[in-house]
């Protein structure tokens, strides 16, 4: 496995964790609103809102130095 596809993943996962802290403390900060609305749209535009935010998380997280595995 390349360094890149390395970093990538433990980008992901550390993404991830700071996405499930998140959820289970202050949800509010990533599906306002969800709770509740029946409307599929405003359920839909919220889980594409939380995609993008895990996926722009992981993109920056991958440009940064992981602990222990050495500043590069």
């Amino acid at each position: 496995m390349s360094k890149q596809s390395t970093d990538t993943l433990l980008a992901a996962e550390l993404a991830d964790h700071f996405i499930e802290v998140i959820l289970s403390t202050k949800p509010e900060l990533l599906v306002s609103g969800i709770g509740g609305v029946a409307d599929l749209h405003h359920i839909q535009q919220g889980a594409k809102a939380l995609a993008h935010f895990r996926l722009t998380l992981i993109q920056e997280l991958s440009q940064q130095p992981m602990p222990g595995m050495g500043a590069n």
